[in-house]
């Protein structure tokens, strides 16, 4: 197998160096420029190095190009001209001839797409070439996307080895394509790499099966047989991605209404209806329209004001704590982000390292690191520095000042002098959160912040002034989600209150939510209570929607029940997931799940039928019924493209289909007629002669 191995090796490496060199140069030149024309090294709402979209882009697409063209270079071309026939007959085994291929090609594949995602990580990894930080962690989306690149190889070999129609040896691709999209869509990289390496290793069981029998299951042994059906199923469910796509990118909207309260520039609210995500209707608190014609459905979000959520709820007696967020393992802020990425020019530039929990500066000229900034305040860079505290948040005003809050402790630090100062608590501790709120006024906008403390909001501006203290005017237990805007005038304020978070979703979609104008010495100049409307929600697509009710019951009550046992395990994201759907999402989570048991049931009954009329035995026949009835209409495709059949014609007697190997008609009992004489005949049956007696 040495000899095999080799090769391969000498016949494929100048392909595998040809994918190095493109895909490297494709990988430095997605690093080094932005779409948007804007500067590299000071633009980042694209992404930072290792997590650009224009990157990973290359990096998803170049993997599976890169994986694709190996495998198919190493078969198709020994399947013509009789050297497929010569080298199957050396004196090697199938299996082992398959096992060659497959070590040859996963180095070729290695040369041609891991050393190439090596170099751009050393190359982003060495100070001087990028304007900011290098965290090992980013690695982990082109990881991944390198892992996936696997599952390309060992379909093409898959496909090359495979008969059968077309559509058939299709299947592995869209298999391999499934495990993209949900590397894709999955938030978290342990579960992307498992699904990437277990899809290769079935990919390259279904191909070392195929290499034993082509077009026939029967030759191939178990594990070559399930192997290959598992890749039809999800070769199925690539396809519904593929076509699932294709129905979003046409944007086939299925209508969607839905109703929200936001608040007008002069602090009244105004309730906005939307229809397929554009306002049909902007009506005043008691469901009038607006005289101003500014107000207008077609203008009114041109005069909303901005306001932000500074605590979800307020009180400890309901465990309260800070609101995790899950980031994908694919999105750049997962790891780090840019202080006011969107400001230019800028001659420093500011990185929020997340799991060090500290802040970077980088000067963007040279790009080289210059200070660093953790709980102790600033210090140069290399030298060790404490990490702020987990429960701390924080958020920039005015693009020199950053807020810095723990629920004991408010800070502020100013990058333009390196100082980092501590303010005295103008309340009483905790601090339940914080917002960023601004104000339009002709010369642009005004920053300030808002404090969240237990009894009061306190309003700071850019330079770290008190505007306001602002007591709250409702009952903040059951109202405790509060945001905060601030009136062109900076001397009115606008705070809503909204129902806690620790309150059930089927009690706190009954609740209202109040809306208070207040001067700045907390005084109420307008109150207005708000009826609660419908979950805000985009429309959908129908290939969205269809996709979502033709998925597999096993996938459906799978998911539910992965989330049901992680949830008792402790993870609180599967939980809150799960509370979603129990929850807020219940009405359309049961629409689904009915549509999907009767679309499997419906299909499994056809599958019976059918298999009936294949005169498959019965056992076979309530195999495939189950099996449909489970997997659905993946299911249903695997019995359909890769369920062997017997091969039948019709009986000449009671013209119904039956097997051409059996003696008798399963249905009449007739024989097979004797084949009528042609004239060919060479040996002709007679009587034998009788016996002559003496």
């Amino acid at each position: 197998m040495r000899a095999l191995v080799w090769k391969e090796l000498r016949e494929n490496i100048l392909w595998a160096v040809l994918a190095m060199l493109a895909l490297g140069a494709a990988q430095l030149y997605a690093i080094h420029h932005s779409q948007n024309g804007m500067d590299v090294d000071t633009y980042f709402n694209d992404g930072i190095t290792l997590c650009k979209k224009q990157f990973l882009l290359v990096t998803t697409f170049g993997n599976a190009v890169v994986g694709l063209g190996l495998g198919f270079l190493q078969v198709l071309p020994e399947l013509k001209r009789d050297r497929w026939a010569a080298l199957l007959h050396r004196p090697l085994p199938r299996g082992r001839i398959y096992l060659g291929k497959a070590l040859a090609g996963v180095l070729l594949y290695l040369v041609g797409a891991g050393v190439p995602f090596l170099f751009v990580v050393w190359h982003v990894a060495t100070p001087g070439n990028v304007n900011a930080p290098f965290i090992p962690a980013m690695t982990q989306p082109g990881l991944a996307d390198l892992l996936v690149g696997f599952c390309y190889y060992f379909a093409a070999l898959t496909i090359a080895l495979q008969g059968g129609s077309l559509l058939l040896r299709a299947l592995p691709f869209f298999a391999a394509f499934h495990v993209s999209v949900f590397a894709l869509h999955e938030g978290l990289f342990r579960v992307a790499v498992e699904a990437g390496l277990t899809m290769a290793l079935v990919l390259g069981v279904a191909g070392w099966g195929a290499i034993h029998a082509r077009d026939t299951l029967r030759g191939r042994s178990w594990a070559g047989r399930i192997a290959f059906l598992v890749v039809v199923f999800y070769g199925a469910c690539g396809a519904g991605d593929l076509l699932k796509m294709i129905g979003v990118m046409a944007g086939n909207k299925t209508e969607s209404q839905y109703g929200n309260w936001e608040v007008l520039a002069d602090g009244v609210p105004v309730r906005l209806e939307y229809k397929n995500s554009i306002v049909v209707s902007a009506l005043d608190v008691d469901g009038k329209p607006f005289a101003d014609p500014k107000y207008r459905p077609d203008r009114v979000r041109s005069y909303t004001l901005g306001m932000n959520t500074a605590t979800s709820y307020i009180g400890d007696s309901h465990g309260w704590k800070r609101q995790s967020y899950n980031t994908a393992y694919r999105q750049y802020y997962k790891y780090l982000y840019a202080l006011q990425a969107y400001i230019y020019p800028r001659y420093e530039q500011w990185f929020y390292l997340r799991d060090d929990r500290r802040f970077v500066g980088f000067l963007p000229q040279k790009k080289q690191e210059f200070a660093q900034l953790g709980v102790e305040g600033f210090a140069p860079p290399g030298r060790p520095v404490q990490g702020f505290a987990r429960d701390s948040d924080n958020s920039q005003s005015g693009g020199d000042t950053l807020f810095v809050t723990t629920p004991q402790s408010l800070h502020v630090a100013r990058f333009s002098r390196q100082q980092f100062i501590s303010l005295d608590l103008p309340a009483p501790a905790p601090i339940y959160g914080m917002c960023h709120a601004w104000a339009n006024v002709a010369s642009g906008s005004v920053d300030f912040k808002g404090i969240a403390f237990g009894t009061a909001m306190t309003v700071y501006d850019a330079n770290t002034h008190v505007v306001a203290t602002l007591p709250y005017h409702h009952d903040v237990d059951r109202w405790g989600s509060i945001g905060l805007g601030v009136l062109k005038s900076m001397d009115r304020f606008v705070l809503r209150y909204d129902p806690s978070n620790w309150i059930d979703w089927n009690t706190r979609k009954n609740m209202p939510s109040y809306v208070d104008v207040v001067d700045a010495t907390g005084q109420v100049l307008a109150s207005y209570t708000l009826a609660r409307m419908p979950s805000h929600g985009d429309a959908s697509t129908w290939s969205s929607y269809l996709a979502a009710r033709a998925q597999s019951p096993a996938f459906f009550f799978g998911d539910l029940l992965y989330r049901r046992i992680g949830a008792a395990f402790g993870s609180e994201r599967l939980r809150n997931d799960l509370k979603e759907r129990l929850g807020r999402d219940f009405p359309t989570t049961k629409r689904v799940c009915i549509t999907v048991l009767l679309l499997a049931l419906a299909l499994s009954v056809v599958t019976f039928f059918w298999a009936r009329r294949a005169q498959l035995s019965d056992r076979r026949q309530w195999a495939w019924a189950a099996s449909v009835l489970v997997l659905g209409l993946p299911g249903f495709v695997m019995f359909w493209l890769a369920g062997e059949r017997p091969r039948t014609v019709s009986c000449p007697a009671c013209r119904r289909p039956r097997h051409i190997a059996e003696e008798n008609c399963a249905h009449c009992g007739v024989a097979w007629p004797p084949p009528a004489a042609d004239g060919t005949e060479i040996i002709e049956s007679a009587p034998a002669p009788s016996p002559v007696t003496a």
